[in-house]
């Protein structure tokens, strides 16, 4: 204790370091967080062998040093260490002269166009095409498909007069067509001329159809070979008879004790539906305002004594209290192609947004989730900035956020959408000058933007300039200080770029390796104390110094200090005396001044660190406490762990004698990310699927 208390100032600025490292990185990693950016892609990340080879890299590196110094080449070393060096410095300091160097995208200026009474139903993938009610023309309205953002009317189908209270009809997307119910009547439209195919006398406030897959399958009044059709009304969900389908006589279809009628869970609303469509031949995808499922056709009746049995589901999700679904988005994923597979994206009252992959067996994964503030008024899967993949476009509140690739980086935006009711959203491409067509209650705003794409050079030149001066300050003037600005920075650049790369599971099976490795370098065959002294004779950044008082100057360090510190004193007899290392720090060697100083090679900071980064990149983006991802504090709580780590190695070193810093720093960060991810995450922060090639 009275060895921690002496050193206390050292010690101190080191885990400062330490902290100010990993923050930075953290600080970065959006900025790196693209399949095209990680060290070796996407399908990369969960290949264990990666991870092998980039320790026997490390090993290579090592014993290259070593070999060069012991035969006085270090000439060499320092200036092919400080290429090195250099490039992982730009790493860190791309992304902040990105910042101040590149312009926001462009305002974006609105008008009215003038369009009022026509509301948008809803919006195909791709975000041009999509179906409108218009009451502007038929006596009841006329359902529209537009496309191009409304360029264009492909077809147009006038409702049938239904007198009463006006409403917007709901439409469900089948493998046959479009199909709306009208209050009174079952429609079926073809989905490319617009013409009438099918219809029922049925009240409903949504219509499906069921095409039968086997050829005996028989509908619910015993007809073979034919569709199923179904009206949802309220929360049940009713059959319609291929003879009788009107609402008088449903014969066999709900007799008592083998009744096709179906029920949803409580929250579904049938009269106030975002979204539905057919997924594969026996799935039908629905969201209503506080209930979503993919739910199962029924394909025969129910034997229950209750009137009808739930909808039966392979994937549903809820919600509770006052917070509702209030807008809905279908296409590809943010940062595929249009064409690839479709993810749903719901947007809530309480601002949360989450993205749902949608498989053609009707599976249904969770893709990402962000946790945003303000309620979710309008959702949108559509290319913004001309790079044939979607994006994520968000109406937050009053303001309009676009979030680009995969991801989800935010894009900036000035505009602002007043109201607070939901709204729908599609775009007009226009040939690099679009417009984000706006409809709120029926009425129709036009904002127009540009096709915006990034200059990236004049980041690249401003920061190869700045890392070239840093590092001529390094070599013409390498003091502690100076090493320190260096190294933290070049730290921050490797942790991020790594972090990025690798799951959690092969971050931490690259850190218990390579902590085995540091600790037979450091006390079997000491050749990690060689290489420490060779890069403090060569003023390198490749480690942390932190001045024990202001008298320390690294420029007059010499180049034995690992060796001299772990020279072992001797008993009378010869024999080795640690207790005498264990009682009190050992004397330093003289040197020009007085001063005293810790020292720590970057890879004690680089592992934790990766841990940390790797926690932000992969884990999923669900809400964490004051506003940020929990992903964000398993990756704070992870640093904490090493810092944990940091605090019982102080206890050894404190002794003066040089220590292997990777058992204990990664051990605490390994078990800070345990304990963080359980608590904030659970068991989905442990599920990766890692594989060996």
């Amino acid at each position: 204790m009275s060895a921690l208390r002496e050193q206390a100032p050292a010690m101190t600025g080191m885990a400062v370091m330490f902290i100010i490292t990993i923050l930075l990185a953290m600080s970065i990693q959006d900025f790196y967080d693209h399949d095209e950016l990680r060290a070796f892609g996407d399908a990369g990340s969960t290949k264990a062998s990666l991870v092998l080879m980039e320790l026997v890299f490390i090993f290579a590196f090592t014993a290259l040093i070593i070999w060069m110094a012991r035969r006085n080449m270090e000439r060499f070393i320092r200036w092919g260490v400080l290429g090195v060096l250099t490039l992982a410095m730009c790493y860190t300091i791309l992304p902040f002269a990105t910042l101040v160097l590149i312009d926001d995208m462009p305002p974006m200026p609105s008008e009215d166009t003038g369009v009022d009474d026509a509301w948008i139903l809803s919006v195909e993938d791709g975000g041009s095409d999509f179906l409108i009610h218009d009451t502007s023309g038929a006596e009841n309205g006329s359902i529209m498909r537009m496309q191009n953002g409304g360029d264009e009317v492909l077809w147009s189908y006038d409702i049938t007069p239904d007198p009463g209270t006006f409403y917007l009809p709901q439409v469900s997307t089948t493998a046959d067509g479009i199909v709306m119910c009208g209050g009174t009547r079952w429609v079926l439209i073809d989905a490319e001329t617009g013409e009438e195919k099918d219809d029922h006398s049925m009240n409903c406030n949504l219509g499906l159809r069921y095409e039968p897959v086997a050829d005996d399958w028989e509908n619910c009044d015993g007809t073979d070979d034919v569709a199923q059709d179904w009206a949802i009304m309220g929360q049940i969900m009713h059959p319609i008879g291929h003879v009788r389908d009107t609402d008088a006589d449903m014969g066999e279809c709900t007799g008592e004790g083998a009744t096709w009628v179906r029920a949803f869970p409580d929250g579904f609303q049938g009269h106030n539906i975002l979204f539905s469509r057919d997924i594969g031949p026996d799935h039908f995808l629905i969201v209503s305002t506080q209930w979503a499922g993919m739910v199962v056709y029924p394909t025969e009746a129910s034997a229950s004594v209750e009137f009808g049995d739930l909808v039966d589901t392979v994937w549903e999700k809820s919600l509770s209290g006052d917070e509702q679904f209030l807008s809905v988005a279908w296409g590809a994923s943010p940062g595929d192609d249009i064409a690839d597979a479709p993810v749903l994206v719901l947007g809530t009252s309480a601002g949360h947004v989450s993205g749902w992959s949608v498989g053609e067996d009707a599976s249904v994964d969770s893709a990402f989730e962000m946790p945003l503030e303000e309620p979710i008024r309008s959702l949108l899967l559509a290319d913004c900035c001309g790079n044939i993949s979607n994006d994520l476009w968000v109406i937050e509140g009053d303001s309009l956020r676009v979030f680009m690739g995969n991801s989800l980086s935010e894009q900036p935006h000035n505009l602002k959408v007043n109201g607070t009711a939901r709204v729908m959203m599609t775009l007009h491409d226009g040939g690099g000058e679009g417009q984000l067509i706006i409809e709120q209650d029926g009425q129709w705003t036009a904002a127009t933007f540009t096709s915006y794409q990034v200059d990236i050079v004049p980041s690249l030149i401003a920061t190869a300039l700045i890392a070239i001066a840093l590092m001529t300050l390094l070599i013409l003037f390498p003091e502690w200080y100076v090493v320190n600005a260096v190294g933290i920075l070049v730290g921050a650049g490797v942790v991020t770029i790594l972090g990025v790369s690798f799951v959690p599971w092969l971050i931490m099976l690259f850190m218990v390796l390579a902590a085995g490795y540091d600790a037979w370098a450091v006390y079997k065959s000491k050749h990690m104390l060689e290489l420490a002294d060779t890069m403090i004779g060569l003023k390198l950044p490749i480690l942390l110094v932190a001045p024990q008082d202001t008298s320390y100057s690294f420029l007059d360090e010499g180049d034995q200090v690992m060796a001299e510190k772990s020279e072992k004193p001797e008993n009378t007899d010869g024999s080795a005396d640690w207790d005498a290392v264990d009682a009190a720090p050992m004397p330093r060697p003289a040197k020009k001044s007085s001063g005293e100083a810790m020292f720590m090679g970057l890879g004690d900071i680089i592992f934790p660190g990766m841990l940390s980064i790797s926690a932000m990149t992969f884990l999923p983006e669900i809400a964490g406490p004051m506003g940020y991802a929990a992903s964000t504090w398993v990756a704070i709580g992870t640093m904490i762990g090493g810092l944990f780590g940091y605090l019982f190695l102080m206890t050894y070193v404190a002794r003066g004698r040089p220590q292997a810093g990777l058992p204990l720093l990664n051990g605490g960060a390994i078990l800070g990310y345990f304990v963080s991810a359980a608590y904030f995450i659970g068991t989905a922060a442990f599920v990766f699927n890692v594989s060996l090639f």
